[in-house]
């Protein structure tokens, strides 16, 4: 009789122990079953919204307003090469055994802005040995923030980028060619009817020719 009544005191304090302890269980996963709804339903606020045309286009519109106006600006810093230059380059090289490479021609070229002032052309022809036409468009790109230049020639085409002197008084163009390892970098710094530039072309990091070249800008005659 005793180990029964032993036994049932057992069960009944083994049962109260399980309530006990099971209760704040069952009662943390309603908790979380309440937040899990909660954020259910954060969540369906945060779900994307209908594509709105109109303030798309709005946007669109004001992005490329601004584009166009930093464009400009950044341009202006080409206002001095503007008119007709004419002129003489050359090319002379570091080693000796080079040295046979040098050349030297003369060069006539035009500056003008172009589609509203977003791109600075220049167009030339040169005339010697080797003589050619080309052209150079300019920009600015806002995305990159850097300065872009194409350069079109008779037989091959290149794309510089550049970036402003110290000053903010001319562009440092500069192009690289992994397949050779070379980098040419070249400014042209404008004073009042004459133009100078001077270059590099450098190949494993030392300086294989050395470019230069002036101009003087056509009179206008009346």
């Amino acid at each position: 009789m005793k180990t029964t009544l032993l036994r049932i005191l057992s069960a009944a304090a083994f049962a109260a122990f399980l309530t006990a302890t099971t209760a704040p269980v069952f009662a943390q996963d309603k908790k979380d079953d309440q937040a899990q709804e909660e954020d259910t339903a954060e969540d369906d606020g945060d779900a994307p919204q209908p594509f709105d045309a109109e303030e798309f286009k709005k946007k669109s519109k004001a992005e490329e307003k601004e584009h166009d106006a930093e464009i400009r600006k950044m341009l202006k810093v080409f206002k001095t090469l503007e008119g007709e230059w004419t002129g003489t380059e050359k090319v002379e090289h570091e080693a000796e055994q080079f040295k046979a490479l040098d050349k030297e021609w003369k060069d006539v070229w035009k500056g003008f802005y172009t589609v509203d002032a977003r791109y600075f052309e220049m167009t030339g022809k040169t005339d010697g040995e080797d003589s050619a036409t080309y052209r150079w468009v300019c920009t600015w790109d806002p995305q990159e923030e850097t300065y872009k230049a194409w350069y079109f020639g008779e037989t091959n085409q290149t794309l510089y980028t550049g970036e402003l002197s110290s000053d903010g008084k001319y562009v440092i163009w500069s192009v690289e060619n992994e397949a050779n390892s070379s980098v040419t970098k070249f400014s042209m710094i404008a004073d009042g009817d004459k133009v100078k530039c001077s270059g590099t072309d450098r190949l494993a990091g030392k300086v294989f020719s050395r470019q230069s070249s002036s101009y003087t800008r056509k009179k206008v005659e009346l």
